[in-house]
Formats: C-alpha cells, structure tokens, sequence
C-alpha cells in the first residue's frame, strides 16, 4: 500500500483522452485473454500425450507458464491506470523474465534433437515405408501360416503312416508263431512278444528291465540262455545255435536261435535281438529219419548176411546128418550121437536167428495181421535176450492166456519188446542177482496186456511223468532218449496205451496194451 500512497497512477494522464485509455484498456484485456487460453490448451496437450520426454514436457510446462504470466502483466497494465501498483507489476514482468530465460535454457538445449526432427514429407515417407513394411510382413505371416499348415499336414500324415507301420509291425511281432526278444548289453529284456510271454507264463510288467535269471523259474535254463547271449555280444556277430530247455509242462524242447547284435549309430554293441524257433519235431523227425536209416542199413546188412551165411549152414547141417547117419550105422549106441544132434540144432537155430534178424530190420513189411500173442511175446524175448543170458540174467514168463490173438505188425511189436527188455537189462547191469519177468493176459476194453518188469534202481521221479518224450532218458548222458519215444508211437499206432510204474520187485515195470484182433477189425 506504501507504493500506492508515494506515485501517481498514469492513467491520470489519460483522462484526458478518452479514446487513448479504452484502447489501452481492450488491448492488454484481449492481449492477458489470449495468454490465459493458451496454457491451458498446452497443460491439456501435455496431460493427453503422456508418450512425451521429460525434457520435451518441461520445456512445454515452462513455456505455459511463462504465456501465463505475461497475461498477469497485462492485467496489472491496466489496473495501473487507476492503481499505482507499480512493483507488483515489475515483479510480474520479472517472473516471466525469469520462465522465460528457463524457457530458453530448455529449449537451447533442444535445439539439437529438434534440428534431426524429420520434415512432414519424410515423416510421410517413413509412414509410407513402415505401412508398406507391415503389409510385407503381414504377407510373410501369411505365407508363414500356410507352410506351417502344409507342414503340419505333412506330419501328420507321416505320424499316421508311422503309426501304420508301427501296427503292423507289432502285428507281426505279437503274430509270429517263434520267440521274438531284444536285450540290453546287461541281458535285460528290451522287447518280448506274445509267444515268448505265453511260453514262459510271465506278464510284461515282470518281464521287463530283467534278466533271464530274475524272472526264468529254471536256474539252468536261464544259465543256458544267457551264455549264449554272451557269445553273440561280446564276439559282436550273429549266431545261430540250439538251445535245450525244460519245459516245465512241455517237458524238454529244443529251439533254433538266431541271435544278432543291436549296434548304436557309432556301431557300438548295444545288446542282442533275436528270434527263437520250436524245432522239436523236426528233431523227433530227424531222429527217425536216422533210425529208419539204420534200420535200412541193418537190413541190408542182414539181408548179406542171410545170404551169406545160409549157404554154409545149410552145408554144415547137410553134413552133420550124414556124419550122423555113417555113425549111427557103425556104432548105433555111439555117444557122439547126441552131440552131433545138438550141432544140428544149434546150426539150424543160427540159421532161425539169421532169418529173425532180417525180418526185424526189415521195412518192407508194414501190414498187420492177427497172430496169437503167447509165441509173439517169447519170439521177441529170446531174440532180445540173445548174450544176455552169458551174464547170469535170469528172465521168466507167465502166460495167463495161451490163445489171445492180437492183430499187429509183428516186426514192430517186435521192436517194443527189444527195447523194453534191453532197457531192462541196462538197468540191471550192476545188480548182483538181475530178474526180468514177463506177463501177458486179457486187459479191461477188449485189449491184452503186456508187462516187463525188472530188479533194477527203477526210475526218477522227476523223469517219470516225461519218459516217453523224445530226448528224456533215464540213463542220463549214455542215452539219446528216442527208444521209448518210439515205443509209445508204435504202441498208440496200434490203438494201445503204454506207461510205466514201480515194479513188486523194487524196479520198474512197464506195460502196454494191444486191442485183441476182433477189437481192432471193429476200430478199423
């Protein structure tokens, strides 16, 4: 207030002139208006771009203030002409000047980033250039879209023909009549298929990441296996090789192996793949295939034999009747008599087995006929007993009935008979005092029984129930096992049954049974 009361206010002055102090007057009104408008529209432009620098919003802000404070120095302009308020004002003009040098300040500083500011034109360009680089790029995603949906197409059709693939090639795998599996280099199972789980009675979950010897309920059996496995691994090729195992329903089988290395891509061993084929059969028809050739052999043999020898025999026994006849007309009561009549008999019996023999081995007859049994039974057992009976091996008959009849191959029964009572002998070699006896008579359902049976060890139990399967033998490693396989084959060719139990004597006894002839014409 002191300034009011030392100065005069200079619109005094201009009283005088009225047209001069309106224009004073509208002039800084209009001038302090438009200040006023324009930091607004500058703080509402700041407040909507919030994108903006901090340098860029300062000298903004600065610059509204300053706009708005050159308005206040209009206003005290004209409230001067009837107020002296003189310092009020040069303090306002001060502010400005104050933002105002700010302002400058900033802005001189923003000069340089201003000068590289594009022109409308190139911003234009660049416009132009960008949309033009978003449409390339929206045809490139485009483009894009598709070969990845062609390419997934094509996945997917090479995953269905995998998956096809796959199928049938586990079809055949889980199909395949033999054994297929795949181990690792520590013998664990890989890959087993349906027969191989079958075989051995075992799920894939207890199958799988083991070795045989984990999960195989035989300790040698699996032994066996894994030796093998071994060989081919380690020796890095292919083998082929039998292997024998014991079932434990099937009993001993044989299989023919095939087992490869599984390398890596470096061709580093990495385990085995194999396949394992059932060739028991063909074993069992090996066998008799070696048999009926043999046989074949013998028969050829004896039939040299019998040729051979009919001659001589039939000489010596032409002359030891006449040197019978000179001396029973010379010394009637002579006591060579006897002797030159047991040489009769004894070369006439050489000549009887020579026959038998060849019968025996023949293979050309295969008919049956009916024969009566009781002559049948001893035929066969003389024939088998001949040099047995040098070791003191006593063998007994009982008959129960003399006129059974029996329609049968004869050499072939024949044959069940020798082994049978060979396989007796055998098994009485090292008792002191050996006995065989022999029995015949009716059995139940129109059949005869037959029965050997022996003083022997008898036979194991754990061999027993499996006898009569090719390759099974109760004399451990000095037998092949086919004897009694063949036993049972001829035995049920004829409708018979044949087993084995404990003798009364402490052996064994094995019987077998042929249906009478009348019993077999009606079978036929």
């Amino acid at each position: 207030m002191a300034q009011i009361g030392e100065v005069m206010p200079h619109g005094v002055d201009l009283l005088s002139r009225p047209e001069l102090m309106f224009l004073h007057i509208a002039s800084d009104a209009a001038i302090a208006a438009a200040y006023f408008v324009i930091p607004f529209g500058i703080v509402r432009f700041v407040g909507g771009r919030p994108d903006l620098e901090d340098g860029h919003r300062r000298v903004a802000l600065l610059f509204a203030a300053f706009i708005g404070f050159c308005g206040l120095t209009h206003v005290a302009s004209i409230l001067v002409l009837w107020v002296p308020l003189y310092l009020t004002e040069s303090w306002l003009k001060v502010a400005a000047a104050v933002i105002l040098v700010l302002t400058a300040i900033a802005l001189y500083r923003l000069v340089p980033k201003l000068i590289f500011l594009p022109s409308p034109q190139a911003m234009q360009a660049e416009i132009e250039a960008h949309r033009r680089t978003v449409d390339e790029l929206d045809a490139a995603r485009a483009a894009l879209a598709v070969r990845v949906e062609d390419t997934e197409s094509e996945l997917r059709i090479a995953m269905k023909q995998q998956e096809r693939s796959n199928a049938l090639l586990r079809t055949i795998v889980e199909t395949a009549p033999g054994l297929i599996y795949a181990k690792d280099l520590a013998g664990r199972v890989l890959l087993a298929n349906k027969a191989t789980l079958d075989l051995i009675h075992k799920p894939w979950a207890e199958v799988e990441g083991r070795t045989d010897a984990e999960f195989l309920n035989h300790a040698a059996n699996a032994e066996t296996i894994m030796r093998h496995d071994r060989l081919v691994m380690d020796g890095g090729a292919a083998l082929e090789l039998e292997e024998v195992v014991e079932h434990p329903v099937k009993g001993v089988r044989v299989w023919l192996s095939t087992k490869t290395p599984m390398r890596d891509a470096e061709g580093a061993v990495t385990g085995l793949v194999g396949m394992s084929v059932d060739i028991t059969e063909r074993k069992q028809l090996e066998a008799r295939l070696r048999r009926d050739s043999r046989v074949s052999a013998m028969g050829e043999m004896a039939a040299a034999l019998a040729h051979e020898l009919n001659q001589p025999l039939g000489s010596i026994v032409n002359y030891l009747h006449g040197c019978r006849r000179m001396l029973a007309g010379q010394t009637p009561d002579s006591p060579l008599l006897p002797h030159l009549d047991k040489a009769v008999e004894e070369a006439l019996r050489a000549g009887h087995v020579i026959r038998h023999l060849r019968s025996f081995v023949s293979t050309e007859d295969n008919v049956r006929q009916p024969m009566t049994l009781v002559p049948l039974v001893d035929e066969a057992c003389a024939f088998a007993m001949l040099g047995a009976l040098s070791k003191d091996v006593r063998l007994t008959t009982e008959h129960q009935d003399f006129d059974l009849v029996v329609s049968v191959n004869a050499v072939q029964i024949n044959q069940v008979i020798h082994n049978l009572i060979r396989n007796a002998l055998d098994a009485t070699a090292l008792v002191t005092e050996p006995r065989l006896h022999v029995t015949t008579g009716p059995h139940d359902g129109g059949m005869v029984m037959i029965s050997i049976s022996d003083n022997g060890p008898g036979i194991a139990p754990d061999v027993e129930g499996r006898l009569f399967e090719p390759f099974v033998s109760s004399k451990g490693t000095q037998g092949m096992g086919v004897g009694l396989a063949i036993c049972r084959t001829i035995v049920e060719a004829h409708h018979g049954r044949i087993w084995v139990e404990p003798a009364a004597a402490g052996g064994a006894c094995f019987s077998f049974t042929l249906p009478l002839a009348a019993t077999e014409s009606d079978a036929s």
